[in-house]
């Protein structure tokens, strides 16, 4: 069984079709890129997938079961998590507290012992194992360090990184990564291309990626999708899509 697959999955908004038929099959542990022209309709698929959309056909399957109607929220309880083209972090709060936010669905302390915080009681055993299981993750990212720095004083490759930490912590089965790479110099790129093989390596997860930097794509995806104007127009390993002809004349170019 794959772990996501989506059947004849569109969404129009008015009359325009911005997705329409889109169908594929990713497996436990792949690495795919999906990629296209700017407005080609990625970021719409992400939305479709993570609960932000609700298409208008089609379905999505997570783990054999569908997840249409379901909230972000309850989608990421599934094992589905993202990170968004656009930064967003809480950036006035602590890396660490950044990270401990992706724990909140498997709290189990109620409302009463979070407000009186009696030693002893649940709530402070549950916090110190999040805490730990946090600051364990940072440490294997090279940010145990930056643990008490607010978010909003990291550099933007640190950002992007503290994310992809956050979006782990939710213990997803797959994670998708929107434009990862975008806005970083080269060596925060190289850096990123080192921290998806990690992920890869050492993270029992699935990657679904959307990127424009086609050294980044076709040095670490398994398998390419490209899409245009919102339908696909091409599925194959890398070296296959960088000789496509149709995909060169919508995409890659001469």
């Amino acid at each position: 069984m794959a772990l996501l697959e989506t059947k004849n999955l569109g969404i129009s908004f008015g009359g325009l079709k911005a997705v329409d038929e889109f169908e594929i099959s990713i497996d436990n542990h792949e690495l795919v890129g999906l990629i296209g022209p700017n407005g080609a309709g990625k970021t719409t698929i992400f939305n479709l997938l993570t609960g932000v959309y609700q298409p208008t056909q089609g379905d999505v399957l997570l783990g054999g079961e569908s997840i249409i109607g379901l909230t972000p929220n309850q989608i990421v309880k599934k094992g589905l998590t993202r990170t968004f083209q656009n930064i967003r972090l809480f950036k006035t709060l602590t890396v660490l507290d950044n990270v401990k936010i992706a724990f909140h669905h498997k709290m189990t302390y109620g409302v009463s012992n979070s407000i009186l915080r009696f030693p002893g009681t649940k709530y402070w055993k549950e916090e110190k194992q999040i805490e730990e299981k946090a600051l364990e993750l940072l440490a294997l990212f090279n940010m145990e360090h930056q643990a008490y720095q607010l978010a909003q004083n990291l550099p933007y490759g640190e950002q992007r990184k503290l994310e992809i930490a956050r979006a782990l912590a939710a213990e997803p089965k797959l994670l998708l990564l929107d434009e990862p790479a975008a806005g970083m110099n080269p060596q925060e790129t190289h850096e990123l291309m080192e921290n998806i093989h990690f992920i890869r390596n050492n993270f029992d997860v699935s990657i679904l990626l959307i990127e424009h930097d086609m050294k980044l794509v076709m040095g670490i995806c398994e398998r390419l999708i490209v899409i245009d104007y919102g339908m696909i127009i091409a599925q194959g390993l890398p070296e296959e899509i960088r000789a496509n002809k149709k995909v060169i004349g919508a995409y890659l170019g001469n």
